[in-house]
């Protein structure tokens, strides 16, 4: 929160967002350096990082169990640890692994395979991209058990039945609609949960191709371009007219429509109601990732087949668990083959996880309601600005009418917009003293280099940024988590940032 603006370690590169908390998901990121020094892998900055996006970086209690095992198990061959023994046989399938063993011990399955680099790159890319990774708590529960270590860490939970309260809140939000809703592992893990299902299904149709609508999270852009036959990208979230052409010409080859509400990091959003229209005439899935607004700000599900939400975002709000949600709409034509699917692919949360986002969640709706508000204000100042060439956000004139469209109460906005700079970035970043890390959705602002981190192989060739450049990708872009905190102690830090 903003009252440690002044203390040292906020601005020290490694240290856990949130700090003092074992279990966090962000890692401080303070100086455009660092972010280099973290893309290029550079050895004085990795050995900095106490935390990380688990997806990318390796949780230290996974660390630990990694070493256990080489020291009790003599496992000199690369290791995963996965989230369960279904999972790890899904890889074993999936990449033809010979001469691999999986071991179950005390909740926690490693999958060794042979020393071959080219397939443990494959497998890494695969957990990271799926979602399927075993939990911090998990691992925790693991150490503690092997006496590795002596307590867990302290934190306020729901113990009482906590996944039906975690249902009935998200539940809650959709009314009559009534959705099916099924809990994941990560929010990565319930894309691909939903998609390989849909996948599957089309299949046997002779349906393979996928639509990417928009300039999507680049695990979803993976996703697509990893584990499909083919797909077809239109940048533009918006542009339902190059849809209609390529459907017209294709439909019966497409398998599924995966898109954002609204899309991460430019925040456009499509006509809902025509999107629809073009849907159901047809007769094509859609998949929607509502993660950058939350189940709490919109409700899409009439217009589509599935929803899917990383509940690591706006409804933990504290950045400490890796959790998510497919949300079935009952009314769509695929619900009867989806579901049982989708439960066969889905990797389930521990419980220890659910027990504290059943604690967390309480707070959703109020969390996401002040954090819009202090949106508008922020969205206002930023657009005000010489040193800020446009502000991306769910006001914007591209974005406005169809967000408004779907949102649960009018003038309510998603939580995170994004900032292109036309003054200096290197300036602008270093010298800003609030958060900034991957992730988003906490009640603590925090900014993001998101080109930077999200893709900086285009970044650093010319032809790359002129690529981005084209899609409205500037590398200038600063993604900004809003935070709950006082907005006009937030607006004084920016300008001091932005000080010429």
């Amino acid at each position: 929160m903003l009252k440690e603006i002044n203390e040292p370690h906020r601005t020290l590169c490694g240290e856990r967002i949130p700090f003092e908390n074992i279990h966090a998901v962000s890692v401080s990121l303070p100086q455009l350096s660092d972010v280099i020094g973290y893309e290029e892998k550079r050895t004085e900055t990795l050995s900095r990082l106490k935390s990380g996006y688990p997806r990318f970086v390796a949780h230290s209690y996974i660390a630990r169990i990694l070493d256990y095992n080489r020291d009790t198990k003599k496992i000199n061959t690369p290791q995963f640890i996965i989230s369960s023994k279904k999972a790890a046989n899904w890889i074993v399938q999936k990449f033809s692994i010979q001469n691999f063993e999986i071991i179950e011990d005390e909740g926690i399955t490693t999958l060794v395979i042979p020393d071959l680099k080219d397939l443990e790159k494959e497998i890494l890319s695969f957990i990271q991209h799926t979602g399927c990774l075993a939990s911090s708590r998990m691992a925790e529960d693991f150490l503690l058990k092997k006496g590795i270590l002596q307590e867990i860490f302290r934190e306020k939970v729901e113990k009482e039945n906590p996944v039906d309260k975690i249902l009935s809140t998200l539940s809650s939000f959709y009314g009559d609609l009534n959705p099916e809703i099924l809990l994941s592992a990560s929010g990565m893990n319930g894309v691909y949960s939903a998609f390989e299902s849909l996948s599957l299904i089309q299949q046997k149709k002779g349906k393979t191709i996928w639509v990417r609508l928009g300039w999507l999270y680049v695990d979803n852009i993976r996703i697509l371009e990893k584990y499909t036959e083919s797909s077809y990208v239109i940048h533009n979230a918006t542009d339902l007219e190059e849809l209609e052409i390529f459907l017209k010409q294709n439909s019966e080859q497409v398998a599924g429509i995966i898109t954002e509400c609204p899309t991460n990091p430019l925040l456009l959003v499509p006509d809902y109601e025509k999107l629809k229209s073009i849907v159901d005439h047809y007769k094509i899935p859609l998949i929607v990732d509502i993660s950058v607004a939350g189940s709490a700000i919109i409700n899409i599900l009439p217009y589509v087949d599935v929803i899917v939400e990383s509940l690591t975002k706006f409804a933990c709000g504290n950045g400490d668990l890796m959790m998510g949600a497919v949300i079935l709409n009952k009314n769509s034509n695929w619900f009867s083959e989806i579901l049982p699917l989708c439960k066969e692919w889905i990797e389930k949360p521990y419980f220890r996880d659910c027990e504290r986002l059943a604690y967390e969640i309480k707070d959703y709706e109020k969390r996401v309601f002040k954090i819009s508000e202090n949106v508008k204000k922020l969205a206002e100042f930023f657009s005000k600005q010489p040193g800020i060439r446009k502000v991306f956000w769910t006001g914007a004139i591209d974005s406005f009418q169809n967000f408004q469209k779907v949102t649960r109460l009018p003038n309510i906005h998603s939580g995170v917009l994004s900032i292109e700079l036309s003054t200096s970035l290197e300036k602008f970043y270093d010298r800003l003293t609030l958060l900034k890390g991957p992730s988003f959705g906490t009640e603590f602002t925090l900014n993001m280099l998101y080109v930077y981190l999200a893709h900086y192989d285009l970044v650093i060739q010319d032809e790359g940024r002129k690529f981005l450049k084209e899609n409205g990708l500037d590398p200038n872009l600063i993604r900004i988590s809003v935070g709950i905190e006082d907005p006009e102690l937030l607006i004084e830090e920016y300008k001091k940032a932005l000080e010429v």
